[in-house]
C-alpha cells in the first residue's frame, strides 16, 4: 500500500472534509507531473492549517447542524486574490491569519500558481475543477495592476456586471454551478448596493477509490448521535489493508482514491471519549503527527454512506481567527484594489460566504465547494448623471495649446 507524501498529507481534513484531488479537465495551466517546490509546499500547509482551525472555530459555533464540511483550498484561494488587494496592517493580518509565515506576496502568487497547475496533473483517474473569477461593478475603478495579478496567479475569469441589474446575483451564482457540476447553487442570493467587487473560487472533486467497497456488503447498521440517541444508517463495510490506528482515545484510518495520491482520512473518539478530543487532534503540527503515526494493518472497516450540504457565512470565524481589521469599514486597507482617493470611500470585506457539498458511497467520493469573497464600499460612489437633453454648447480644442478647431451649440440634434 503506497504511503501519502507530505502534500498528500496537509492537504487532507479530518472525516468529510477533503481534499482536492484532480483530473484534466479543470481550469488553468496543467503541467507534466514535477516535484512540489519549497513555496508551494508552504502555501499549501499554511492553506490546510488554517482550514482546520476554520473547521475547529465552524463547528465550535455550528449548534443547529449536526454535519459540517468547508473547503480549506477554496476559502484560502479566494483570500489569497483579496489578500493582492490588501495593504498595510489588512495585508499583515489576511497574511498572518492565513499562516504564509515568512513568504513575500509575490511567492504566495506564484505558489498558488503552482498548486493550481500541479493539480490538475496528479491523478487522471480523479474527475477535477478548481476555477477562479473576479466580478466587479461596471465602471468601479479597478487598478489595472490588480487585474493583472488576479488574472495571471489565479487564472481568474475577470468580468464587470451592472451590479443594479436583478439578474447579476444569478450570474454569479450560475458561473460557480457550472464549474460545480451543478453541486453549489445560489452561491450569490443579493447584492448589496455598497458591495462593488466578489472573488469567487469553485472546486468539483469526484473520484473512485482505490478499492472500492462492494454493495453487497452494506448494511444498515446503528450510529450514535451528537446528542446520544442512535439511527440506523447504511453502512459499507470491507476487510482490507489500510493505513490506521487505535488507542485509547481515538481510532483512525486512511482510504486510497484513484492511483492513490489523494486521500480521505477518517477519525472518530474511542468509546468514552467526545469528539471535542478529535477536533483538538486538528490543531497544526498534531494532525501531521498522528498521520504520520499511522501504519498498514488488517483492518476490518465500517463506513457509514453519507451525503449533505452545508452553507455558511464566514465572516465571524475569520474574525476570531485573526482577519478582524479586513472587515472593519474605517481601517481596511484595500488600496490595491482600486484607489478611491478622489472619489470617497473605503474597500473592505463585506463578507465571506461559503458553500459545500459531500456524497460518499460504495465507489467513491464527490465533493464540491464555492467561495465568495465580497468586496464592498464605505458611502460608495454615486455616479455623476449629466444627462445632455436640452441645448448645449461643445468646443472642439487642441488641449495642449488651447486652440479650439470648432465650437457650436446644439439647439436640436435631430435638424
Amino acid at each position: 500500500m503506497p504511503c501519502s507524501d507530505r502534500f498528500t498529507r496537509v492537504v487532507l481534513l479530518a472525516g468529510a472534509v477533503l481534499a482536492a484531488a484532480c483530473s484534466h479537465d479543470g481550469r488553468g495551466p496543467t503541467e507534466p507531473v514535477r516535484a512540489w517546490t519549497g513555496a508551494e509546499l508552504q502555501v499549501a500547509a499554511a492553506s490546510s492549517s488554517f482550514g482546520l482551525g476554520l473547521l475547529r472555530d465552524v463547528a465550535a459555533s455550528e449548534t443547529t447542524k449536526p454535519n459540517v464540511i468547508i473547503s480549506p483550498l477554496s476559502a484560502s484561494m479566494a483570500l489569497g486574490m483579496a489578500l493582492n488587494g490588501a495593504q498595510g496592517e489588512t495585508y499583515d493580518a489576511m497574511r498572518r491569519t492565513l499562516g504564509f509565515g515568512d513568504l513575500g506576496n509575490a511567492d504566495v502568487n506564484a505558489a498558488y500558481r503552482g498548486l493550481i497547475a500541479q493539480l490538475h496533473a496528479r491523478d487522471g483517474r480523479v474527475e477535477f475543477t478548481l476555477a477562479n473569477s473576479m466580478w466587479y461593478r461596471q465602471g468601479f475603478p479597478v487598478l489595472p495592476s490588480f487585474v493583472d495579478t488576479v488574472k495571471n496567479a489565479f487564472h481568474a475569469e475577470i468580468r464587470g456586471l451592472d451590479f443594479a441589474d436583478p439578474a447579476a446575483p444569478g450570474i454569479i451564482s450560475q458561473w460557480a454551478e457550472q464549474q460545480t457540476n451543478g453541486r453549489i447553487k445560489d452561491l450569490i442570493q443579493q447584492i448589496d448596493p455598497s458591495e462593488v467587487m466578489f472573488l469567487v473560487n469553485a472546486v468539483y472533486f469526484k473520484a473512485p477509490w482505490s478499492t472500492k467497497f462492494d454493495k453487497a456488503n452494506t448494511h444498515t447498521q446503528p450510529f450514535l448521535r451528537l446528542d446520544g440517541s442512535n439511527v440506523n444508517v447504511p453502512t459499507m463495510t470491507r476487510e482490507g489493508t489500510y493505513r490506521a490506528l487505535a488507542n485509547s482515545e481515538l481510532k483512525a484510518a486512511e482510504l486510497f482514491y484513484g492511483d492513490s495520491a489523494f486521500s480521505i482520512v477518517l477519525l472518530a473518539p474511542a468509546t468514552g471519549w467526545s469528539l471535542d478530543g478529535v477536533m483538538a487532534r486538528l490543531e497544526p503540527g498534531r494532525f501531521d503527527a498522528l498521520v504520520d503515526s499511522m501504519h498498514a494493518r488488517l483492518v476490518d472497516l465500517y463506513l457509514p454512506k453519507f451525503t449533505f450540504d452545508y452553507a455558511r457565512q464566514l465572516n465571524d470565524p475569520l474574525k476570531r481567527m485573526g482577519m478582524a481589521v479586513a472587515f472593519d469599514q474605517n481601517h481596511a486597507d484595500f488600496g490595491r484594489i482600486a484607489d478611491l482617493s478622489t472619489l470617497g470611500g473605503n474597500l473592505y470585506i463585506s463578507r465571506v460566504d461559503q458553500k459545500a457539498f459531500v456524497a460518499t458511497d460504495e465507489s467513491g467520493t464527490e465533493a464540491a465547494a464555492a467561495t465568495s469573497v465580497g468586496i464592498g464600499v464605505t458611502s460608495a460612489p454615486v455616479p455623476l448623471v449629466l444627462r445632455f437633453d436640452r441645448p448645449f454648447v461643445f468646443v472642439i480644442r487642441e488641449r495642449s495649446s488651447g486652440t479650439i478647431l470648432f465650437a457650436g451649440r446644439v439647439g436640436e440634434p435631430a435638424a
